[in-house]
Parts: C-alpha cells; sequence; structure tokens
C-alpha cells in the first residue's frame, strides 16, 4: 500500500498542517466556558492525536501493506470527520465574529451578542457539530466509496473529421488502488468501462497508491481494461510517489500501453489520431528520474507527430491553455477530485489554473476535468461532487454548432 518514504516534504507538511488546525479547534472548542477545567487538557490531547489519523495511517501501511481495509477505512473515516468539524468551527467562528462587530457597528443590538455567544458556544451546540460532522463524514464516505457510476459528455471539437464524429473514449482518472480501494472494486470498474465498447481508454495518472510489489495483484484487474484501438496509462503525482519506474516496468510487462512525455499513433476509420500525454510536474523533486520520466514536456511528447487529431492526457489540468497553443486539439486531466469537499472548491480551482471539475474551454481546446473514479485515501468522502467513469464522445464542432442553432429555432 501507500509507500510516501520518498515523498518526506508531503508528509512533514501535512502532519503540521493537521497539528495547526487541532490546536485552533482546541482553542475554539475546549478554552472556554461553560466547558469544565478539568476536560479541557485531556480532550485537547484527544483532539491532537485524532488529528495524526492520517500520518498515523501512512505509518501502519508502510510498515504493514496487509492491514485489513476495515481498519484503513475507519482511519478514513475518523480523519474525514475530523476535517468535517474543523470547518464547522471555522463557521460557527465567522458568525460569532460578524456577531461582535455587528455589536460595534450597532449599539443596539448591545445584550443579543451575549445570548448568541452563550448559545454557540455551549456544550449542546458542540455536541450538535460533532454530531453532524459524523453524519457527514458517513454520507461522504458511502458515497466516496461506491462504484462510480457512467457520466456521457459530447464534446465537440474544432476541425474534427467527420469520420471520427462519434469517437468514444472512456476517461479514468485517480483510482489511487491500494489506498482505500481493493482489487474488487477495481473489477467492477473495468466491467463497466469495457460495457461502454470505446475505441480508446485513457488513465490520466494517480492509479497507484503503492508499490508493485505490496499492491500489484490489487492493480492486476486493470489488465482486462478492453478498447477497441487500445488502453493507455498516462502517471500523476501519486504514481511517482508509490515508486515510479517500478510501476512503468510492472505496466508494461503486463503489456499495457504507458506514455511519459510520448505520444503513439493510431489509424482510426482511415485518419490518424495522436494519443500524447505527460508527465507530472512532481518529477522535479525526483532528481534520479530523467529522460522520459524527468519534468513534464508537451513540445517532447508531441515531437515527429503527423497531421490528425491530437489528444493529450495530462494529469493536472492547468497548463491546457499553453498546451492549446501548442497544437492540441483536446485535454483530458485529473487531480483535483473534483474539489472533494463543497467548502474546497474555491481552493482547489485555485490551484488548478481555474479548473475543478467538467468541461472547459481553454482557448481554442476542450479541456475536461474528470472529478476522479475513486480518490486519495486516507479521506475518503465525498460532499458536493460525485466520482465518475467517464464517457466522452467526440462530436465536429461544426455539426455541433448547426444543432445548436436548428434546436433555438
Amino acid at each position: 500500500m501507500a509507500d510516501y518514504a520518498r515523498n518526506r516534504m508531503f508528509f512533514a507538511s501535512s502532519t503540521t498542517l493537521m497539528l495547526v488546525v487541532a490546536g485552533y479547534m482546541s482553542l475554539s472548542l475546549f478554552w472556554h466556558d461553560p466547558v469544565p477545567v478539568i476536560w479541557r487538557i485531556p480532550l485537547t490531547i484527544l483532539l491532537f492525536i485524532i488529528s495524526q489519523t492520517i500520518t498515523g495511517m501512512r505509518v501502519l501501511i508502510t510498515k504493514r501493506p496487509d492491514l485489513p481495509f476495515l481498519l484503513v477505512r475507519t482511519g478514513g473515516f475518523i480523519s474525514s470527520s475530523f476535517m468535517v468539524l474543523s470547518w464547522l468551527v471555522l463557521l460557527r467562528d465567522l458568525l460569532l465574529a460578524l456577531g461582535f462587530l455587528a455589536v460595534l457597528l450597532l449599539p443596539c443590538m448591545t445584550g443579543a451578542e451575549e445570548k448568541m455567544f452563550s448559545a454557540m458556544l455551549s456544550i449542546p451546540a458542540e455536541l450538535v457539530m460533532l454530531a453532524a460532522s459524523l453524519i457527514a463524514a458517513s454520507i461522504g464516505m458511502t458515497r466516496a466509496l461506491a462504484v462510480p457510476d457512467v457520466k456521457s459528455v459530447e464534446i465537440p471539437v474544432r476541425g474534427l473529421p467527420r469520420d471520427l464524429d462519434g469517437l468514444k473514449v472512456a476517461h479514468l482518472s485517480d483510482l489511487h488502488i491500494g489506498s482505500t480501494f481493493t482489487g474488487k472494486w477495481l473489477e467492477e470498474v473495468v466491467q463497466r468501462t469495457n460495457a461502454l465498447e470505446p475505441d480508446f481508454t485513457l488513465i490520466t495518472g494517480d492509479l497507484a497508491d503503492g508499490t508493485p510489489d505490496r499492491i500489484g495483484t490489487l492493480v492486476h484487474p486493470i489488465t482486462e481494461l478492453r478498447a477497441r484501438y487500445d488502453v493507455v496509462i498516462s502517471v500523476g503525482n501519486h504514481d511517482y510517489y508509490s515508486g515510479l519506474r517500478p510501476w512503468v516496468e510492472t505496466w508494461r510487462r503486463w503489456g499495457m500501453t504507458v506514455l511519459l512525455n510520448s505520444h503513439r499513433e493510431y489509424d482510426v476509420r482511415g485518419r490518424n489520431v495522436v494519443i500524447a500525454a505527460v508527465t507530472d510536474p512532481c518529477a522535479v523533486l525526483f532528481r534520479s528520474l530523467d529522460g522520459e520520466m524527468g519534468a513534464p514536456d508537451v513540445r517532447r511528447a508531441l515531437d515527429g507527430a503527423d497531421e490528425g487529431l491530437r489528444i493529450l492526457m495530462s494529469h493536472r489540468p492547468g497548463q491546457a491553455e499553453q498546451n492549446a497553443a501548442l497544437g492540441c486539439h483536446l485535454q483530458l486531466s485529473g487531480h483535483t477530485h473534483g474539489g472533494q469537499f463543497f467548502f474546497l472548491f474555491p481552493l482547489v480551482s485555485r490551484l488548478n489554473g481555474g479548473f475543478r471539475s467538467g468541461l472547459y474551454k481553454a482557448g481554442s481546446m476542450p479541456l475536461y476535468v474528470s472529478p476522479g473514479t475513486g480518490m486519495w485515501g486516507y479521506v475518503p468522502m465525498r460532499l458536493g461532487v460525485g466520482a465518475e467513469i467517464t464517457l466522452i464522445i467526440l462530436r465536429s464542432a461544426a455539426d455541433a454548432g448547426r444543432a445548436e442553432k436548428e434546436e433555438t429555432h
């Protein structure tokens, strides 16, 4: 399962962040009346321990790759509840700050704020927040751990030859096998994907959370994916964290097509289709990896490609406009998990060039960002956005425009 020994910076920063969050939450929840003084230190210690669930699970899984998934998911439930509770605490504190500001600006409200503060800082109110976080985590986990439904999307592509109109691409991303999802879950995803009878199945990174010797049997069902022309894997940051070189060697030994700053061309209905893929920017953290496994390079990925439909697989969506300028006709990405929790949507969009989930226009090129087929395992919860197996159907932009005009008339 997940091996983060080579990603110590991420390990340290996330651990520190959770400690800071726990410190803030403990001050807000416990260090005030009417919370009894005798409870404050024990509750603070408990909250600090809970905040390290993610770190603890990483350490356990690294040392015990055969850890029962029930235990892994119990840890995921605790970390998910902690995340929701932290945002409820922040929301309550913002309301209290607004109430305090209102009293300063409106003296007539003097006295009302005492009732509001007393009610919102009461033990029953804090127990309600705790219960709400547990319920939200339960609902979010149930949704996140299910095998995702198929979402069908028609995408108009400028200059698409009529011969390629209706080309079907199954898009999978962020499967994260190993940290939460089992081989059985992957088998069901494979069955649903194959039932779509796609021309291509493209996997845009973060397939594995763990090394091949630890979770190879869990990932192996990916070899059962079928497509009329090819099944192609590109890589994401978690594939680097999990040991990219052994994974690439494993996937290729299994007969899978893996593209690293490279492309492959296919004769589809008499037309040339170029599938290209870039690596992930986190490659710069792994100095021993160079050549094809080094930093993403779209020019290198397209070098030598003949004219034709160019589909780019890029785990992260942020550079889509630049990629459009380099001659790509369609980009498929993932990485964002769709924001995963609605309260993170603005932040996730900002961190990814304004792209979070769904279909976008990046320059002259359509960009589709998958919210993920799976998700990162240590906070296995979705609130406000679901997972999906995406079926993309390409349409001629001219035909799509003509159809819209006919509908409006």
